[in-house]
């Protein structure tokens, strides 16, 4: 057969799993398997005068639905449009279709455009007989797969169920084997180099001081990485969408989750039910956000409206002057289901600080505060300490790290270049991990000022609205959370010349101007279950908040968290 005889065609080549695609040797860029597919596609391209254009290899990809295959669409869109290939080579039909109905489809497509679709192990031919046998041979395979994929589901759930842990170790373990009755089993077991820092990063997120980018950042900085990959021989420093998981994940509580179920692991827990429930308090506080983040205020979301129940939301409001003032508005005045005027921010804030002298916490409660504050303190004190630690195991590496480079700096077979920006990142790493340093050791100085000021807040239980008053807004939203479920507004006012009808653009009948913290009835009462641990983190916070410097607005000081009412 001539040069111009010979038909033109595609590769594909596709393993199931990345894992597959990471095996063989260096120069094999998509592992054995798919090397040795494309060996075998092109001896039969060779012995069938097929010149293979181009090759698509797919290094871990299901074949059960052609959507999650991006090289296999692309093979498709060029066979379909650019009608420049002849022929379609596959290694075998299970390469290319796990689903009968997806490969009958694609089949009729090519045959609309002649073009045939060959495999290498499962050679048919044309017609009637041909098309009876790749249609078993795809149903064959479709069944395999399904077969396969519940026998794997129901041994994985089996394994999980003896506390054993299926698939890939979570940051902080390592995959392993045991032996029990003389028998193999896989579980995980504590990982020395990596497992130190989960509790650290547990242990200093709890104290609420910690942003997910900062802690990030001081984890890294500490010398926390992933595991190597291959593209990432020395690991990679963990993302933010990676540590918001680590914190959420309860198998570091010693359990196996698997499909939504939790059984008891045979791996020893990193940290213990008390440090984790202060960790998803802290998580659970920053997601619960109002939908409107421009004007935030500490009662936003706590206050409801006494007559119809709706919620009372912050309205906003300039004068022509430019002066803003603010209102709680309940929610039903829009659909003219509610006449409660709207209420002046400042009578609602003198309102809601009074009702804060019916609050009252029993002995019991103040026992277990003072006690849960001791313990959280002395944790933070110790993941101050261990992040210390790890920090001066960075700064030595990061010194064996500059040595080993100024011992090969100046040699003719060295990169003098690379060498030269390798030490410069080495110092500014270096210099950082000193800032940081520096201020752990000044937090740990003060760590039992900071107990003794805690102990002396505890005192102010015995006078809740005087504790509320202490605290920055940030801190009354969440102590307020904490106290209530919500707080009832309404309006009495015994005057009878500000009781008639409502009138356009009042439709409350009173004149938001003229209410006072006085004409304001407040109803709210506090929950029954209080959550004391909860409360020993907010007192440590405080502690710890450090008021930024006020700004100046028409005149007056106004707290970067606080929203001016009045000018």
């Amino acid at each position: 057969m001539s040069q111009q005889q010979r038909r033109r065609a595609v590769a594909y080549y596709r393993v199931s799993t990345t894992r597959q695609a990471q095996t063989g040797s260096q120069a094999e860029e998509f592992g054995s398997s798919i090397a040795s597919q494309q060996a075998a596609c092109h001896r039969y391209a060779s012995q069938h005068e097929l010149d293979i254009i181009e090759e698509y290899a797919e290094p871990g990809g299901t074949a059960t639905a052609i959507d999650r295959r991006p090289k296999f669409r692309q093979l498709l869109d060029r066979v379909l449009h650019q009608r420049d290939v002849d022929v379609v080579l596959v290694y075998t039909r299970s390469r290319a279709f796990r689903n009968a109905f997806e490969a009958m489809v694609i089949r009729e497509e090519f045959r609309k455009i002649d073009v045939e679709l060959l495999s290498v192990q499962e050679p048919c031919e044309n017609g009637p007989e041909g098309d009876l046998v790749t249609l078993i041979l795809d149903g064959v395979n479709e069944y395999q797969s399904r077969k396969l994929g519940i026998d794997v589901a129901f041994k994985m759930a089996a394994t999980a169920a003896r506390g054993s842990t299926p698939g890939r170790a979570k940051l902080g373990y390592r995959n392993a084997r045991t032996y029990v009755d003389g028998r193999s089993t896989p579980t995980i077991e504590i990982d020395p180099d990596r497992a130190p820092y989960i509790g650290t990063a547990f242990r200093l997120f709890a104290s609420g001081q910690y942003t997910l980018r900062r802690l990030r950042d001081e984890l890294s900085n500490a010398g926390l990485r992933t595991r190597p990959t291959k593209s990432h021989p020395a690991g990679a420093p963990v993302t933010i969408t990676q540590l918001t998981k680590l914190l959420r994940d309860r198998t570091y509580l010693g359990l196996v989750q698997w499909c939504g179920e939790e059984y008891p692991g045979n791996h020893p827990a990193l940290i213990d039910q008390d440090l984790f429930d202060r960790v998803q308090r802290v998580l659970n506080d920053r997601c619960r956000r109002t939908r409107d983040r421009k004007w935030d205020h500490h009662l936003k979301g706590l206050l409801q409206c006494a007559r119809c129940g709706d919620r009372l939301h912050l309205e906003v409001t300039r004068n022509r002057h430019g002066w803003r003032y603010c209102y709680f508005v309940c929610a039903g005045r829009q659909p003219r289901t509610c006449d409660l005027p709207r209420l002046p921010l400042p009578a609602v804030e003198a309102a809601v600080e009074a009702h804060w002298a019916t609050v009252t916490f029993s002995r019991d409660e103040k026992t277990a505060i003072g006690q849960d504050l001791h313990r959280a303190a002395q944790s933070q004190r110790a993941a101050t300490e261990a992040l210390r630690r790890r920090l001066r195991s960075e700064r030595t590496r990061l010194n064996r790290l500059e040595d080993q480079c100024l011992e090969v700096l100046g040699q003719p077979d060295w990169p003098t270049a690379k060498l030269t920006a390798r030490l410069e990142q080495v110092r500014q790493q270096r210099l950082d991990i000193k800032r940081r340093l520096d201020e752990l050791k000044q937090r740990t100085g003060d760590g039992q000022a900071v107990i003794d000021i805690a102990g002396a807040t505890i005192a102010t239980l015995d006078n809740p609205r005087d504790l509320f008053r202490r605290l920055p807004p940030k801190l009354r939203k969440t102590l307020g959370r904490l106290c209530f479920d919500h707080i009832s507004l309404d309006v009495h006012n015994p005057c009878k010349e500000f009781l008639g009808p409502a009138q356009p653009g009042n439709r409350g009948g009173i004149p938001a101007t003229r209410i006072n913290a006085g004409d304001l009835v407040v109803t709210g009462e506090r929950r029954v279950e209080l959550n004391v641990c909860a409360i020993a983190d907010l007192i440590i916070a405080a502690t710890r908040v450090n008021p930024e410097a006020p700004k100046r607005e028409h005149g007056r000081d106004v707290t970067v968290w606080e929203i001016p009412s009045y000018a």
